[in-house]
């Protein structure tokens, strides 16, 4: 009997009106009772944000009532029945729609079945995942919130006929998001007049506040992009000799660029925010960078050599003198050798040594031959062993005077074997000061490179604390994020 008086009553309300679906329930058109629809809305779930398009995919459904008084009819004539199922197609229904939809079809929700009540209400629950633009900020990404707006609104039928009323926004149903926390949603009803139209236009606008978890982010990129800025630093403990120093800092250099094409494909493609990660990125680029601009230049100090670059007396102040001091550097003592124990120089010096005059003030054995008279003959040192190095400006053949034929005496060749000696020893001292000191500026510019890493290690370590101190700090929603976590 219940379907019966169901198909009595689908007749009876559906037959007697061929044009229900087109034809306003009420009888106002003056605008001083337009038709009162309650809307509301039941989130669901988050499907997807979509940052890169701006664009958020919700689950939920629409909550429309109204009162129709050409659906009233008397229960007890039709076996009691107070409700019924309807055609969407069949009754009228206002022509609400999201006005910011990015779906294809514009209107994604699925038109389910009318329910009606004797007493003439009309309730419809359209359900649907509905594409909505969404104006993503990502300024603090990856601890942003985010707003986005859903405007629904009556696309023909203007203010003094059919006028919208709040029925409220519902999360009761909501499913968790393991990207995104729900903190809030709200509505509110607002009316606008547009340039094309003398009427008013009502609409009700639903406010999805959305918090981002940061989790994932932290982990997968800016903690790898944080070990990466401090492996930075490490190259400059590396030797300069070290080979591998330079392809070390390039390595992280190219693996610092790698992370940040990683984070543009996941940014919208927008320049009205630069986001809180693309800071930090860039930062730990531009340290990166100067790491090894520093260890270039450590490189090309450590390798400089006397015969081709000579240390000007103001680098040597700042970089031998001064810096050490402020990086807590101690250059070790010079590295000269000297002739003879230190102990015996002090003897040496306090005593007139004959050895010593003699090397001080007797003449060369150029200047003996440059005073030489002409007729100096017959006198000749050709065994060169007896000062244990050969005479570079003799050889064996070669014959030269040395003194006076008359001069043959022993004491007169052993003065010539001492000026020969003494002329050599001067020579070999000459040649191993220089040695000496040839060793020191290669020392000096070797020690000028490890303060030049000592400075750099300082100074990139303390950047790199203040930068992923300022993005921690800076972040709206950090301690919310490690709750989360």
């Amino acid at each position: 009997m219940a379907g019966h008086n169901e198909r009595r009553l689908l007749k009876n309300l559906i037959g007697n009106y061929p044009y229900r679906d087109m034809v306003l329930p009420s009888d106002s058109y003056d605008g001083q009772n337009p038709l009162k629809v309650n809307i509301g809305m039941s989130l669901v779930q988050i499907i997807n944000v979509d940052e890169k398009n701006q664009i958020i995919t919700l689950n939920l459904w629409l909550t429309l009532s109204w009162m129709d008084k050409s659906l009233v009819w008397d229960p007890d004539e039709f076996g009691g029945l107070k409700e019924i199922h309807l055609n969407p197609k069949k009754v009228w229904k206002p022509d609400i729609l999201l006005y910011s939809s990015a779906d294809e079809r514009f209107d994604a929700t699925y038109h389910v079945n009318v329910i009606a009540n004797y007493n003439g209400s009309v309730e419809w629950l359209p359900p649907g995942l509905v594409r909505s633009t969404c104006a993503i900020d990502v300024t603090h990404f990856p601890f942003d919130t985010q707003t986005c707006i859903l405007k629904y609104g009556v696309w023909t039928y203007h203010g003094f006929l059919v006028d919208l009323d709040l029925a409220g926004a519902d999360t009761s149903s909501f499913i968790e998001n393991g990207e995104w926390v729900l903190m809030a949603m709200k509505a509110n009803k607002t009316v606008q007049k547009y340039d094309c139209c003398d009427e008013l236009y009502p609409d009700v606008k639903f406010y999805i506040f959305l918090r981002r978890r940061a989790m994932y982010y932290t982990v997968n990129i800016m903690i790898p992009c944080a070990v990466l800025s401090v492996l930075s630093l490490l190259s400059f403990l590396l030797p300069a000799e070290t080979g591998e120093k330079l392809s070390f800092c390039v390595t992280i250099l190219l693996s610092v660029i790698v992370f940040m094409l990683v984070l543009a494909d996941i940014l919208p493609s927008t320049s009205l925010s630069n986001p809180l990660l693309g800071k930090y990125f860039t930062c730990v680029l531009i340290m990166v960078a100067i790491s090894v601009l520093m260890t270039i230049t450590t490189i090309n100090l450590s390798a400089r050599h006397p015969n081709t670059h000579k240390m000007p007396k103001i680098v040597r102040k700042i970089l031998l003198e001064w810096l050490p001091i402020l990086l807590w550097m101690k250059q070790p003592g010079k590295v000269y050798k000297p002739l003879c124990a230190s102990a015996e120089r002090d003897k040496i010096a306090g005593q007139a040594q004959p050895g010593i005059e003699l090397l001080e003030n007797a003449p060369t054995y150029r200047d003996r031959r440059s005073n030489g008279s002409a007729n100096q003959s017959g006198s000749y040192l050709n065994d060169v062993n007896l000062i244990g190095i050969k005479y570079a400006n003799y050889t064996r053949d070669e014959r030269e005077p040395m003194v006076d034929d008359g001069a043959k005496g022993p004491r007169e060749k052993r003065s010539r074997e001492l000026c020969l000696i003494l002329e050599e020893l001067r020579a070999l001292n000459e040649r191993h000061e220089r040695q000496e000191r040839d060793d020191q500026e290669i020392y000096d510019w070797k020690f000028a490179s490890m303060v030049i890493d000592r400075l750099s290690l300082i100074v990139i370590s303390l950047l790199t604390a203040i930068v992923t101190y300022k993005v921690l700090s800076s972040a709206p929603n950090y301690v919310e994020m490690e709750n989360d976590g």
